[in-house]
C-alpha cells in the first residue's frame, strides 16, 4: 500500500491495516495478515534498516515458537540457535543446581527453547514475508487522525510528509510507542476520561539492564541457560551457536522511579557497572568480567515494567511492548508480542470473512474482545516476570530463602510454573496447526495441575513451610504462580 493510493492500484473491498512499528510483534502480525485474502497492510518503521546490530537477544518459548511454525518460519529460526537443554542457577555462597526445565518443556510441547539475536529474527521475519516491499523504512510516525468520509477511516503521517490512509492503526512501535500517544489524544477527544491518569503514568522502572554478545568462553557450553543470583543483582547468560554468548546484567536501582523521568545511561555508566561486578561469578569459575573483555557488541536500557489496560480506542489498537513491558527473566516479553498478534489476526480473520468491509460497531467489538482476552493472560505472565527478577536479585529475606533453600529441592516446579503460563498460548485459528507441538499441547492441558497440599508433601515443600515459617510471610505472593 503506497501514499494515497490511485482507486485501481488496490481493491477497494480489501480492508486496510496500517502497522506502525517493524518489530517482533508487527512483522508477525504483517505474515499473518499475509494470509488473509481480504486484508491489505503497509508496515512503517521509523529506523533506517529493519534488523540493526545492538546487541540484544530474544528466546522463544515454546507458545511464541508455535505460531512462527504455524507461518512456516521456525524451521529458519532452529538454524541459527542452539536449543536449550539445561538450566543452571548459581548463589552467592557458592552453592549451585541443575534442573533439566528446557528438556521437560520440550517433551510436553513439542518445540525447543530457541534464543538467538534479535536482529536476525527480525530478519528473519522480514526477509521471508511474501512482499517484503510492504515493509517501508525511514517512516516515523508523528500524527494519526480520524478521517470524516463516511468510511470512518484513519490517516497516519509520517515526518517526510508522506499520508497513509487505512481503516486501522496498529501500534507495534514498542514501549515508546507514538501511536499509543495518539490513540490517548484522540481518546481524549472522542472518549474524554477513557484513559485515566492512572492508566498513563502505569510504567514503572525499578531495574537497569546492560546486555550483550561476546565471543565464547571455555566452560559455558552451548544449549545450556544461567542464571546467576547475586544480591541487588542477576546475570543470565545464554551460550549460543557458532561462537557466541548472549547475557544480561539486571541491576537494581536505589529506588522506583516513574517511566518519564527514569534514570539516562551512556558509555561511562557501562564501564563502571562492568569494573565494578567484574569479579561476580557466573558459573564454573567464569567471571562476569570474562565475558566483559569478549564483548562484540553491549547496550543498555531501563527495564520498564507494567501492563496498560486500555488496548483500542476508535479504530487504533496497540500491541507488544506498547502495551506490556517485562523483565526479561522469564524470557516472555516477545512471545506475548507474538502472540498479541496472532489474538489481532484471527480476530480480523472472522470480522472480514463475514464482511470484506466491517462496520464501526464490528470493529469495536473485535477489538474489545482481543483487548479482555489479552490483558487478561498478560496480567499473568507479567506477575509472574516481575516476581522471577526480583527473586534472582534476591530483593528481600523471604525471596533469598525461597530462591536458596527451596528452589533447588522443587523438582520440575520450574517446568511447571512456565507451564501453565505456556499451555494457555494463542494459535491461528485460520491456519493449519503447528505439526512440531502436534497433540502434546491439549494432552498437557487435561493433565490436573500440582495442587498446594501435594507441593507441601514434596521434601522441598516442606522447606518452604519452614523459612517461610520463620520469616513470618505465609501469605507469601510466591503461592500464586505454583
Amino acid at each position: 500500500m503506497e501514499p494515497s493510493p490511485s482507486p485501481t492500484s488496490q481493491p477497494m473491498t480489501n480492508f486496510k491495516v496500517i502497522i506502525v512499528g517493524g518489530s517482533i510483534a508487527g512483522l508477525t502480525l504483517a505474515h499473518c495478515l499475509a494470509r488473509l485474502p481480504n486484508v491489505d497492510f503497509v508496515v512503517l518503521e521509523k529506523r533506517a534498516e529493519i534488523a540493526p546490530q545492538e546487541g540484544a537477544s530474544v528466546g522463544i518459548l515454546p507458545h511464541g515458537g508455535r505460531i512462527l511454525d504455524q507461518l512456516g518460519l521456525f524451521e529458519e529460526i532452529l538454524r541459527h540457535v542452539e536449543p536449550l537443554t539445561t538450566a543452571h542457577v548459581s548463589y552467592p555462597d557458592g552453592f549451585r543446581h541443575t534442573n533439566r526445565s528446557p528438556t521437560v518443556l520440550l517433551e510436553r510441547f513439542g518445540l525447543p527453547l530457541a534464543f538467538l539475536e534479535r536482529r536476525v529474527l527480525l530478519d528473519i521475519l522480514y526477509t521471508s514475508l511474501p512482499d517484503p516491499s510492504r515493509v517501508l523504512v525511514g517512516k516515523s510516525v508523528v500524527s494519526v487522525e480520524r478521517e470524516h468520509d463516511g468510511r470512518n477511516g484513519m490517516t497516519v503521517r509520517t515526518h517526510d510528509g508522506c499520508t497513509y490512509h487505512g481503516d486501522l492503526v496498529v501500534g507495534a512501535d514498542g514501549v515508546h510507542s507514538r501511536v499509543r500517544r495518539e490513540m490517548w489524544r484522540l481518546a481524549e477527544l472522542e472518549r474524554p476520561g477513557l484513559i485515566t491518569a492512572q492508566e498513563k503514568s502505569g510504567l514503572t522502572v525499578d531495574y537497569d539492564c546492560i546486555f550483550g554478545i561476546s565471543d565464547s568462553v571455555p566452560d559455558l557450553l552451548p544449549g545450556e541457560q544461567i542464571a546467576s543470583l547475586h544480591d541487588g543483582r542477576s546475570f543470565l547468560t545464554f551460550p549460543g551457536k557458532d561462537g557466541r554468548v548472549f547475557w544480561f546484567l539486571l541491576r537494581k536501582l536505589d529506588r522506583q522511579y516513574p517511566y518519564s523521568s527514569a534514570p539516562r545511561w551512556s558509555p561511562t555508566n557501562m564501564e563502571k557497572a562492568a569494573e565494578q561486578f567484574a569479579e561476580d561469578h557466573i558459573w564454573n569459575g567464569v567471571q562476569f568480567g570474562h565475558l566483559w573483555k569478549r564483548r562484540r557488541v553491549i547496550g543498555m536500557t531501563n527495564l520498564e515494567e507494567g501492563v496498560f489496560p486500555t488496548w483500542h480506542c476508535g479504530r487504533v489498537v496497540c500491541i507488544g511492548d506498547s502495551m506490556h513491558k517485562m523483565a526479561p527473566n522469564t524470557g516472555q516479553g516477545a512471545n506475548c508480542a507474538i502472540e498479541d498478534a496472532a489474538a489481532l489476526a484471527n480476530a480480523l480473520s472472522m470480522a472480514t470473512k463475514l464482511d470484506s468491509y466491517p462496520s464501526q460497531a464490528t470493529i469495536h467489538s473485535l477489538l474489545e474482545s482481543v483487548n479482555k482476552t489479552r490483558l487478561a493472560r498478560v496480567q499473568e505472565i507479567y506477575k509472574s516476570a516481575r516476581l522471577v527478577v526480583r527473586l534472582h536479585a534476591r530483593e528481600s529475606l523471604a525471596l533469598r530463602l525461597v530462591g536458596r533453600y527451596y528452589l533447588p529441592y522443587s523438582g520440575d516446579l520450574p517446568a511447571d510454573t512456565a507451564s501453565k503460563l505456556i499451555v494457555g498460548g494463542e494459535q491461528l485459528r485460520f491456519l493449519a496447526p503447528s505439526r512440531r507441538a502436534g497433540s502434546r499441547w491439549d494432552e498437557y492441558r487435561r493433565k490436573s495441575s500440582r495442587s498446594y497440599v501435594g507441593l507441601l508433601l514434596t521434601p522441598g515443600g516442606a522447606v518452604l513451610v519452614l523459612v517461610l515459617g520463620l520469616v513470618g510471610v505465609w501469605n507469601f505472593r510466591l503461592f500464586n504462580y505454583l
